[in-house]
Parts: C-alpha cells; structure tokens; sequence
C-alpha cells in the first residue's frame, strides 16, 4: 500500500506523464537443431520504458556589458530497457537528474565557465578499427595521459578556448610540502590557409609532482571540386612519445582511410596501421580493408552488386598474411514485395562452411514479422538449426 501510495503520490504532484517513450515486443521461435536433435518452442516478450515524468529547464542571464549566466535542468524520468515482460519494475527504478549544464560570465568578446575545465583535445579516432559489443571506435585518447580531473575554469576568447586545472589541496596542490598539480589546455578556431584548406589546433600539458605529460593535437581538411580530404593527430610524451594520425579523402568514385597509433588505450594493439578503400561503381559496390597490417596483416575485400531492383550478390574473401589463414564467401539478397529472403556461405581454411539462410516478411501478417530461418557455423560437421519465429511489437 505504502508503494502505491508513493507512485500516485508523484504522478499527482507532476501532474502529467508521458508514456510515448513505451516499447515492447513478443516473439515466439520453434527451432530444430539438426546436429543434437533439441527442438521445441522459446518465448521472449520483452517490453523498454523511457518514462518523464517531469522536466524543467532553467535558462538565466543577467544584464549589461559584462553578466552571468546559468542554465540547469531537472529531470524525474524511469528508465528500464528490455525487461521481460511481467517483470516487476519496482519504483526505486525512477531517476532523478538535477543538472547545471552551464555557468559563464560574458563580456565583450570573451567568456569564463566556472563548471570546470577543459579535457585535452582528442582530434583523430579510427573510421576502421572498432572494439566492444558496441563496436566504438579505437582512440588514443590524450585525456588518459594528460589529465587531472578537470578541476578549474574555462576561458573564451575570439573562438579560442583555455582550460586551466589546480585540484585543490591534499596531495594534489599543498605548498607546504611541496605538492602540486597543475594542468592546462587549449584548443584554437579553424585558420583558413588557403582556397579550401583549413587547419585547427590543440594542446595540453600536466605539471604535477609524480607526473609530467604533454600533448598536441591537429586537424585539417580541403575541399576542392570533386576532391575532398581531412585528416587529424594526436600526439601525447608520458615517459615515451605515443601518436595516433587518421586520414580521410574522397576523390569521387573511391572514399580511402588510413589510421595508424603507435599504441591505443581500447586494445592490446601496438603499431596499429589499417586501411580501407571504397568504390562505387554503377552497380558495384567494393570494399577493400586492410587491419592491423604491421601485425596481423588481416586483408579482405568485398563486392556487392546490385543485379536488380529487388536482386544483390556479395562476394567476399579474406586472408591473414601472419597465419596464412583465408576465407571466401558469397551471398544473395532478394528483396520482393511481400519478403525479404537471403543466403550466405562462407568456407574458410580451417576447413569449416559456414552456411546461413533465412526469409522473412512483415506484409503476410499485418503487425507481425514471420521468419524461416537455417544456420550452422559448419555444415560439414554440424548439421545445424533451423527456426521459424513470429513477432509482434509496439
């Protein structure tokens, strides 16, 4: 009674609620596994909230040549992402966020932030090398070597920007025993050099009583006509020189990126150098990559083409200079108006086949997804899964 009470307690005192931000699906799949002989039904009915409950922002200057301002927001939302459904969400799950998003004296030309200040600035990241269940990009990031929490102020002034750190007292900054740590930032507004070149900069450097670290950043781009390319560095010196470069050009047809780091922070990497280049060629879309080429030397390529409206072929290889391992596939995509049905096999060195195939159509039934679908990681040893499943969401 006391947990009801405090639900219709908040949602009286809001006064509103939106429940746009409610999802969910039920899907039900009958497998067979060709190899086991385990068949039978699963049931997933999963359901995602992003609920607010209540939102304020607050935005206040004050007036004249030189003035403060101060933004901040407050947010009473819950938040829950696939959880099955009848599962109780109990209402510990609602979030409070009270925020200052900013607090800035302006005068003529210039400003100071009192939130904080500024990281070093990170300029280049790959476009190829990914890692993680959410496949983000590789980065040598000079805040993991020059940084001390950010402690300070924040200074604009004609599109530049500084950021000063002191963290106070303790071990950090004492003068008494000696102790300091101070870190500083900067970054400048984009210079133009020439017809279509621009180029920007940035640094930072960490004075501390155990450490000493400085970094350097740039970044440019150019465009002219058909031709367009930009690329950016970030240099960091803690006990030893680490660099990162990644480059971008497209010179219509073939989109090229190149990114090297002599180390990176994600994985267990070093002199990491890999390259892709793109075509697109009428019906043709090619894509060759090259991974870790110092290392691992990790080489593929992969041809897409558009037969028709409704028919695609892939044909792709792979083959890994270090190992001498290799792989090679095709697949068939048709699109047509009812259904989407595909296929895909890819036979690798090791002597394993890969085979995948699958149709699905959400046109046969009006608000549900129908599957048929066949997999298995090795047909010459596993005789597979077959599964047919049927979705309904909101």
């Amino acid at each position: 009674m006391k947990k009801i009470s405090a639900v219709l307690l908040v949602l009286v005192l809001v006064g509103s609620v939106a429940f746009a931000g409610f999802t969910g699906s039920a899907e039900t799949t009958f497998g067979v596994d060709l190899g086991t002989g385990d068949y039978g039904f699963t049931n997933d009915a999963l359901v995602t909230g992003d609920i607010v409950f209540h939102e304020t922002l607050v935005d206040n200057a004050g007036d004249g040549d030189i003035y403060a301002a101060i933004k901040a927001e407050l947010t009473l939302a819950f938040d829950f992402e696939d959880v099955a459904s009848g599962t109780d969400v109990h209402i510990a799950g609602i979030a409070g966020n009270a925020e200052i998003t900013e607090a800035k004296i302006y005068g003529d030309g210039w400003w100071v932030s009192i939130l904080g200040a500024m990281a070093a600035p990170n300029f280049a990241e790959s476009a190829i090398d990914v890692y993680g269940a959410d496949d983000d990009p590789v980065d040598l990031d000079p805040s993991d070597y020059v940084s001390n929490g950010e402690v300070g102020v924040e200074i604009g002034y004609a599109d530049y920007t500084l950021g000063l750190s002191i963290p106070y007292g303790g071990t950090d900054n004492n003068f008494t025993n000696g102790d300091y740590d101070i870190m500083g930032a900067i970054t400048t507004p984009d210079f133009e050099l020439g017809d279509g070149l621009t180029m920007a900069f940035g640094a930072a450097g960490r004075l501390a009583t155990a450490n000493k670290a400085i970094s350097a950043s740039a970044k440019g781009s150019y465009t002219m006509d058909d031709v367009t390319a930009s690329v950016a560095a970030d240099l960091v010196y803690d006990a030893g020189i680490e660099a990162e470069v990644a480059v971008n050009a497209v010179i219509d047809p073939v989109t090229l990126d190149v990114y090297f780091a002599t180390t990176d922070d994600d994985t267990p990497n070093t002199n990491l150098l890999s390259a892709k280049a793109a075509f697109a060629i009428e019906q043709f879309d090619i894509e060759v990559t090259g991974m870790d080429l110092i290392n691992v030397q990790d080489l593929g390529v992969s041809v897409d083409f558009a037969a028709s409206d409704a028919l695609s072929v892939n044909v792709n290889g792979g083959f890994v200079l270090s190992t001498s391992a290799w792989s090679a596939g095709a697949g068939v995509t048709y699109t047509a108006e009812k259904y989407v049905a595909s296929a895909d096999a890819t036979y690798a060195s090791a002597g394993t086949l890969e085979v995948n195939a699958s149709v699905e159509s959400d046109s046969i039934v009006n608000g549900a997804t129908l599957s048929l679908g066949y997999e298995t990681a090795d047909i010459l040893t596993a005789a597979g899964k077959v599964t047919a499943g049927a979705k309904i969401e909101f």
